[in-house]
């Protein structure tokens, strides 16, 4: 009896260890792959994400979309500061607010670059480029922060601690005359604490769940030559992620945001898709959308009128495009950097970042 118990007890654990989900560095989003992501700013759901284990179900289907974000991850080879990457492969483009993907501690109310790699060992965010906000000048995460590890396991976890600091009032002429350091400090855990089926508006998949937890502190130190002044902290806040992995997707299907007591604040889900091997929008409705935005060299229009216009931001109307696809290729590269304004002949108006 004790035998065909052992015998029972081992076909269950193979069986579960089987079905569940490992992610790897294959299944992480490469350079020039698109990502379309909605957004409910004021989640409903009644889902429960506090239950962990294998073999669940989620159904997160019937979501809000309040807003439209696309997740670019262009090439970075290209970029004229590149060589001070080392390892950055691609990168996102723009502020927050037009951005919903992984993106960890960057501050993301700037605009700039974002630069990203992988490798055998996961995702991570290098650094970022500074446009606007932070001044023309290029800041390091040390280390690397992570934002997704590989291989990934149900039960496996990776701890990152990981910084960025950007002086202020340096000049050439007295390198050590410093009178500001701001710095952000990182803190946090991934553990894959959950796998199943999850559905979404997008479909249904095979997942891994990570949640992701931590704490991030921003704090001021004011020097006097080399002598450190004063020191305080500034700002701090709670990091409550989970993110949902799926085989081949190469980003989460669904991302939600937490407050440090558990209460969901947002979700961001996936609901389209261009690969680097593939050019066409991968998408579950019939929704308009320009991608990549912010856009270099060309745009991509998908489900607009028969007819475009596109006008700068004093209104002025640069271009007239009569098409009768279902989705459109602009040549934008004569275009001078800046905000510009997509409408159609049936009333549609979306913005569009040129960089």
């Amino acid at each position: 009896m004790k035998t065909t118990i052992l015998i029972l007890a081992s076909i269950f654990c193979i069986s579960v260890l089987s079905a569940q989900v490992v992610i790897e560095e294959s299944d992480l989003m490469q350079p020039g792959d698109t990502f379309l992501i909605h957004v409910d700013h004021n989640p409903t759901i009644s889902e429960d994400i506090t239950t962990t284990g294998a073999d669940l179900t989620w159904d997160f289907s019937g979501l809000t979309n309040d807003e439209s974000n696309f997740a670019c991850y262009a090439p970075s080879d290209d970029l004229e500061f590149i060589d001070e990457f080392t390892y950055s492969e691609f990168y996102t483009y723009g502020p927050g607010f037009i951005y919903a993907g992984p993106g960890g501690g960057a501050p993301l109310e700037n605009w700039g670059y974002m630069m990203f790699y992988t490798n055998t060992n996961g995702l991570f965010v290098e650094g970022f480029y500074s446009d606007y906000g932070m001044g023309y000048r290029s800041t390091f995460n040390t280390p690397a922060e992570l934002l997704m590890f590989t291989p990934a396991n149900y039960l496996d976890e990776e701890t990152n601690d990981s910084y960025w600091e950007v002086i202020v009032n340096e000049t050439v002429e007295t390198p050590m005359n410093v009178d500001t350091l701001y710095r952000r400090d990182v803190e946090k855990q991934l553990v894959a604490d959950a796998w199943g089926e999850l559905t979404t508006d997008y479909g249904t998949f095979e997942v891994l769940r990570i949640h992701e937890t931590g704490i991030s502190i921003d704090s001021v130190h004011g020097f006097n030559g080399a002598t450190t002044i004063i020191s305080w902290e500034v700002a701090r806040d709670t990091i409550n992620n989970y993110y949902y992995w799926a085989k081949e997707v190469k980003h989460p299907i669904l991302t939600v945001h937490c407050d440090y007591e558990g209460n969901i604040e947002r979700i961001d889900y996936l609901m389209g898709a261009i690969y680097s091997k593939n050019n066409s929008i991968n998408t579950q409705n019939n929704d308009k959308y320009i991608y990549p935005n912010p856009a270099k060299d060309f745009v991509n229009l998908s489900g607009f009128g028969d007819v475009i216009f596109i006008y700068n931001s004093t209104g002025q109307l640069i271009e007239r495009i009569n098409y009768s696809s279902k989705q459109l290729n602009i040549n934008i590269s004569d275009f001078s950097s800046g905000l510009y304004f997509i409408k159609d002949n049936i009333g549609t108006s979306k913005t569009l970042i040129i960089k």
